[in-house]
Formats: structure tokens, sequence, C-alpha cells
């Protein structure tokens, strides 16, 4: 008899402002699927690790597909809440494979794409983004996104989305905070004063807004991206929401899950 689960598989935090993104996504998964048990997961180990010494035990993404297993589930949707298909994205994968082979295991694993993946995927969020960027900011004003940034290959998806925001519209950025210079708060002051800015929206990429936010995004240390932005002159205003607070950004993370379950149905 075939018993299906779902597991949320999240890159996690220990912030509890991003904790809007991931109750607001699993508050919409059971909606859609009120009848299939779902599970959280982290595949963060720095994260899972912090919360274990904080008395929070959360499970790793083998754990949770241990724990279906041993409750009778045959047939398991993993849906990535990565916004690029990174280290952590393809791991779930491989996961997804080895379940797949083992013996005395589920008949099918089943991994949904991150929030953005392939072209079309990507300027289909490029459209969204863009429309969450323009509202309220005015005609010469600039729009910068902090991204994670990524020693993967998947970083292509960074700059690819850079290129997709300024063929819509030149004042709207993307920028990362980590592994890559050519797109790093360096690069980004300079444009800016090449473009004569005056005032930018900062607004993060990423699932939620925690710590990344917190400190490296809107932090007092002269490090943070605002207070680089301010002390070129640069007025900031932060935008404290992350992707997963935005509907129209979850509404592809949950096809991108039906999509899951659409194959693993399949006979």
């Amino acid at each position: 008899m075939m018993k299906t689960a779902i597991v949320l598989a999240a890159f996690g935090s220990r912030n509890k402002n991003a904790m809007a993104s991931l109750d607001h996504i699993i508050e919409r998964v059971n909606e859609a699927y009120p009848d299939v048990p779902v599970r959280v997961a982290y595949t963060s180990s720095i994260i899972r690790g912090h919360m274990e010494k904080a008395g929070e035990a959360v499970d790793s993404v083998p754990m949770a597909l241990e724990g279906l297993l041993e409750d009778g589930v045959t047939h398991v949707a993993i849906q990535s809440l990565h916004l690029i298909p990174g280290t952590e994205f393809h791991e779930l994968l491989s996961l997804a494979n080895d379940q797949m082979l083992k013996e005395d295991g589920f008949n099918r694993v089943e991994v949904g794409f991150p929030l953005v993946a392939g072209e079309t995927g990507l300027e289909q969020v490029a459209d969204i983004i863009m429309s969450i960027a323009e509202e309220g900011k005015g005609e010469n004003d600039a729009v910068l996104f902090m991204g994670h940034g990524t020693r993967h290959d998947g970083s292509i998806y960074y700059e690819a989305m850079h290129r997709a925001f300024q063929k819509r519209d030149k004042t709207v950025h993307m920028g990362v905070m980590e592994h890559q210079k050519e797109a790093g708060i360096d690069v980004v002051i300079e444009r800016f004063k090449a473009d004569d800015v005056k005032k930018a929206y900062l607004v993060p990429f990423l699932f939620g807004a925690g710590w990344h936010v917190a400190r490296d995004m809107i932090g007092d240390s002269e490090t943070s991206w605002k207070s680089r932005l301010e002390t070129a002159g640069i007025k900031c205003e932060p935008l404290l929401k992350g992707a997963g607070e935005y509907d129209r950004l979850v509404d592809i993370w949950l096809k991108h899950l039906d999509d899951a379950l659409k194959r693993m149905n399949r006979c």
C-alpha cells in the first residue's frame, strides 16, 4: 500500500525572524496537502549544531527520512527550500538516489527544484522579484538584492539573475556576500557611484530574513552592506522580508513540490 510524505529541506536558521518564512511555507504546504504528513529538516550541519547546543533538536534530511521509513512511508517528496541549485541541493539529489537504491528502503524518492531552476524558471522568478522590487521605489533609486554566494558552480545563477534584472530595469542589482568578488559589495558601490545613486533599497535574496540580514546586511559593524553604502554617501532603506514570506515566490516552490509528487505517482 502506498503511503506518501513530504520533507521540506531548508538551510536552517537560529534567528527567530527567519522562522516567518519557514512557518509561512509550512502553512501553505499543509493547506495544499492536508492529508500528507510534512516533516521539516535542516541541511546545514552548522545550524543544527548550534540549535542542539541551545536545546532545540532538529532533523537532518537523512534523519527525517529514517523516521518516515520507520512510520511505514513508501514514497517521499523532498522539497528544496534553497534559492539556487548549489551544493546542498545537489546533495539532496545524491541522497535521493542512494535512498532509492537501498534494500528495504522507499519505493520512490523525488526532489523538488529550488526556487530558481533552469532558464525558464530564472526568468519567471526575475519577473516576480521585479514586481516586488519596484513597489514604492523612486525612479532614480536603486534596489540591491543580497544573495549568499557559493563556491559551487550554481553561482552562475546569481550572475544570471543580475543580468535578468538589468535587462528589465538598470536600477535593480544582485550582489552576493561570499565567494564571488565580482558580485561583492565593493563592485556594487563602484557601480552605484558611476550611476550617481543616492538611495538604495536593500533586500535579502535569502529564504529567511535571519542572521545574515541582521549581521551582514543591516548590522552596526563597518563591514555590513548598510554601513558600507552609507559610508559611500548612499542612503539605505532595508526591506526585512525573506523570500519565503512572499506568496508569489512560495507559489513557485509549491509548483516544484507538486511536480515532484506527480513524478513520484507515475508508474
